[in-house]
């Protein structure tokens, strides 16, 4: 029997960008920010589990953009 695989949904970005290996959620909130930050490592460990490379990237980072947003880099 196959194993199931638990990724978690995020929750609705602000807006998105997308990379070659990861893509970048925007939110307004830091505490949603936050929780998306928590599921993308979740789902970043399932990802890596099975072999996939993010580069030089780092799911789960936080970063806080000019305008006051948090950008959240996830699998």
């Amino acid at each position: 029997m196959a194993r199931k695989l638990d990724y978690k949904p995020y929750p609705k970005e602000d807006d998105l960008r997308v990379g070659c290996k990861v893509s970048w959620y925007t939110y307004e909130n830091r505490d949603t920010a936050e929780e998306c930050a928590e599921i993308a490592r979740h789902n970043a460990e399932i990802a890596a589990s099975q072999g996939y490379d993010f580069g030089y990237c780092c799911p789960g980072n936080i970063t806080t953009l000019a305008d006051g947003r948090y950008e959240v880099c996830i699998p």
